[in-house]
């Protein structure tokens, strides 16, 4: 068993802070197999000792142990990895998707969109991309007013009868003290949407529907980075099918 399928075996009894460790290892795991102890811990506010007890749940003596295998399996995965193409690996994120994506929750998802005032779709650095591609689906595929503002031009006043989508590959930080505003929010508050490939997100308790797509979930970052990308953009893909078969 390699550190990814055993953290995902281990992940229910994670702590809150061992979630998102365990975010962070599958999104950067040359990071974490490489990096020091001291700099992982000061560069994500971790204590040091969280990330001791981390490799320790997991089984190793301790951390220095656990980077010792994370290194063999990333050397294995990419001895793997250059055996099957891009275009193999690729294409078995896309099928992940449109297999495990339920047919209710497209059509959830696309409902509220339908009968939104205005649909409001954020998202930043690289969950920038599905946001804007999905904002053109809605232009083109329907005649509700969709709108993808920047962080510094989001409106301060919405309608009850607005949803707000956002896309968020990891934790979303910079989403959260957006989010506040809702907290405690009964009258006017719009429908908020996260669409996701971290089923543990940290706000997800925010939103009123989660969708959560398969990740890569293992090999160098980029590939992850990539693969969580191509993710998203088969969920809008899944999306503009499910309008215009609405729409005939």
């Amino acid at each position: 068993m390699n550190i990814f399928e055993l953290m995902e075996s281990k992940k229910t009894a994670f702590s809150k802070t061992e979630r998102v460790i365990h975010e962070l290892i599958k999104k950067n795991p040359q990071n974490y197999a490489t990096g020091s102890l001291t700099v992982l811990a000061d560069t994500n506010h971790f204590a040091k000792p969280a990330l001791v007890r981390f490799a320790q749940k997991l089984g190793f003596s301790g951390f220095t142990e656990f980077q010792f295998k994370l290194q063999q399996d990333l050397k294995e995965y990419s001895e793997t990895a250059q055996k099957k193409s891009g275009a193999e690996f690729y294409s078995s994120v896309l099928h992940q998707v449109e297999q495990s994506l339920p047919k209710k929750t497209v059509d959830a998802f696309v409902e509220k969109i339908r009968n939104a005032h205005v649909v409001y779709i954020m998202g930043v650095h690289l969950s920038h991309l599905p946001a804007e591609e999905l904002l053109l689906i809605l232009h083109h595929s329907t005649e509700v007013p969709a709108i993808c503002p920047t962080q510094d031009l989001i409106p301060v006043h919405f309608q009850a009868d607005d949803v707000i989508v956002i896309f968020s590959a990891i934790s979303g930080g910079v989403h959260s003290s957006f989010l506040k505003r809702f907290r405690t929010q009964k009258e006017g508050k719009p429908y908020l949407i996260l669409v996701t490939v971290n089923s543990k997100h940290p706000l997800r308790h925010n939103f009123d529907m989660v969708i959560t797509l398969p990740s890569g979930g293992e090999g160098d970052s980029a590939s992850i980075v990539l693969s969580d990308t191509f993710a998203f953009m088969m969920f809008n893909d899944i999306v503009m099918r499910a309008i215009n078969k609405k729409s005939e």
